[in-house]
């Protein structure tokens, strides 16, 4: 009863959605140090590697313990020509429902998430390095063409409608997988995901109840289910590209020859920030 009496009153005219409240976030002196550190310990674990100069990077933000996972947001990093390690990824800002890619170094990539999850680091064959540091260099052009700005956090991994942050990155794979292997430039989402279904990739499912559905239709702007096929909208059982999927599609077709982990920082009686 109370749930249809919230959707009334949401949609009575004069009711009005508020936008989301984007506040600044402040670290403290001990969370800000903790992130420095790691950020120094992911450097000297890429400097480390011996001719590589790009690798996968997952670390945590959204808690999605309860499905099992443990990081939530992935990125490519590239080492500049000024030596210096840099990363590429989306962000959604503030909870909205639009995202940005971003280029930035390594600090800010790990932020406060450096207090309470590891950095999750793949290496990728030779080729598909190189590959990828095509595709990434200059002007980026074609992953920039791979970007959706409207985004969703459970964006469907096969629909053009939305984006989430892990899909630019597995679409950005993709082409680099076509590069390397085929000399095929792709341009567009629509040719990236047609090889993502004939490399048979399998996102990851992830069951949300009632409750939060209705939650997320009208007080999240980021987190848009029009997208996905009816049957899953009726279940609750939503195909969304994750940090897992990815590293187990690539796993499956032979392309990671290494894998890695930075230890996060922790600080004493400091609770995980929340997504």
């Amino acid at each position: 009863m109370e749930r249809w009496l919230i959707c009334l009153l949401l949609l009575m005219p004069g009711t009005a959605l508020a936008a989301p409240e984007c506040l600044p976030r402040y670290p403290t002196p001990a969370s800000m140090a903790a992130m420095f550190d790691v950020a120094q310990a992911t450097t000297e674990t890429l400097d480390a590697l011996d001719n590589v100069d790009v690798a996968l990077l997952a670390r945590g933000g959204q808690d999605l313990s309860k499905y099992g996972l443990r990081h939530s947001h992935l990125a490519l990093a590239l080492r500049d020509d000024d030596g210096q390690w840099r990363v590429v990824h989306l962000l959604n800002h503030c909870k909205s429902s639009t995202s940005t890619l971003f280029r930035e170094g390594l600090s800010n990539f790990i932020g406060e998430t450096g207090t309470h999850t590891d950095i999750r680091v793949g290496v990728p064959t030779p080729e598909l390095r190189t590959a990828l540091k095509t595709l990434l260099s200059g002007d980026g052009a074609t992953a920039k063409a791979l970007h959706e700005p409207r985004y969703s956090v459970v964006a469907f991994p096969f629909s053009l409608e939305y984006q989430n942050s892990n899909q630019w990155v597995l679409e950005v794979l993709v082409a680099a997988m076509q590069q390397a292997e085929q000399g095929n430039t792709i341009s567009t989402r629509r040719q990236a995901q047609s090889y993502l279904r004939a490399y048979r990739y399998q996102p990851s499912i992830l069951h949300i109840g009632v409750g939060k559905r209705l939650g997320a239709r009208f007080f999240a702007a980021n987190a848009a289910t029009t997208d996905h096929p009816g049957s899953e909208r009726i279940s609750g059982n939503y195909s969304v590209v994750t940090v897992e999927s990815v590293f187990d599609f690539l796993q499956q077709h032979d392309l990671l020859v290494q894998e890695l982990s930075v230890a996060h920082v922790p600080v004493a009686g400091m609770a995980a920030p929340q997504p």
